[in-house]
């Protein structure tokens, strides 16, 4: 997703320029890259969180207006105030459309899947994943949809299709599973038989998910017990 944002350049010529420009409502900010000289710059602070809002939810590539011309842009770090949280200064790095870069792309998990209402557990093993293409081809996200996803079962990256768009790490990671815990594992035993079509790979597969389900179980049992010891000695 491509968001528009003003840009007025400035000089620092006295030592509390910067912390004037925040008190009046602009956020300093920093532009550089693409064999351009660094600039200074700043934006009007409510319209960079307006920016920050679809940030939180999807990849964001600016198009920074600075007087006459458009200078297209990743945020590549922003600052904050360590106890206030408060905004303090922004890198805006101009990259040139016709050049792959790296982005983090985050990964959003919808549907309600098949295998969690049968007992299991769904577990998420990657939240974002750093893909590298084009600026005209960076996703704003990745959505998964696990209504077919059943027990044992796993969406690993290489079952992503996405055009032009090349991954980071392995496509053989894993997203995100449908966790077999034991006493699910029981019931859906009989049913693994090479006569009704699952290999002993599959069987295998299964029975890891279910060995991971019963280590999920059992962290979440010892944090309760410990939480139920920690009331009593309350």
């Amino acid at each position: 997703m491509i968001v528009n944002l003003q840009a007025t350049p400035y000089e620092t010529k006295k030592k509390g320029d910067v912390k004037r420009l925040r008190k009046e409502g602009k956020l300093p900010a920093i532009l550089y890259g693409h064999k351009e000289k660094s600039r200074k710059v700043y934006v009007e602070k409510n319209d960079f969180r307006k920016v920050l809002n679809v940030l939180h939810k999807e990849t964001v590539t600016v198009n920074l207006k600075v007087k006459d011309k458009d200078y297209l842009c990743v945020i590549k770090a922003i600052q904050h105030n360590p106890i206030t949280d408060e905004l303090l200064h922004i890198d805006f790095q101009h990259i040139n459309k016709k050049e792959k870069i790296k982005a983090t792309i985050p990964i959003h998990v919808f549907g309600e899947a098949p295998g969690v209402k049968e007992g299991g557990i769904l577990d998420q093993n990657l939240h974002e994943v750093v893909v590298k293409c084009l600026p005209a081809h960076i996703p704003p996200r990745i959505d998964i949809d696990v209504s077919n996803l059943g027990l044992g079962h796993t969406i690993h990256l290489q079952d992503i299709d996405l055009p032009n768009v090349n991954f980071e790490i392995s496509q053989e990671t894993s997203i995100v599973s449908i966790l077999i815990p034991r006493a699910v594992a029981a019931e859906v035993k009989p049913e693994l038989t090479e006569e009704e079509g699952v290999t002993e790979e599959e069987k295998k597969e299964a029975e890891k998910k279910e060995e991971e389900g019963e280590e999920k179980e059992k962290a979440k049992g010892s944090k309760e017990k410990k939480s139920e010891q920690s009331a009593k000695k309350g």
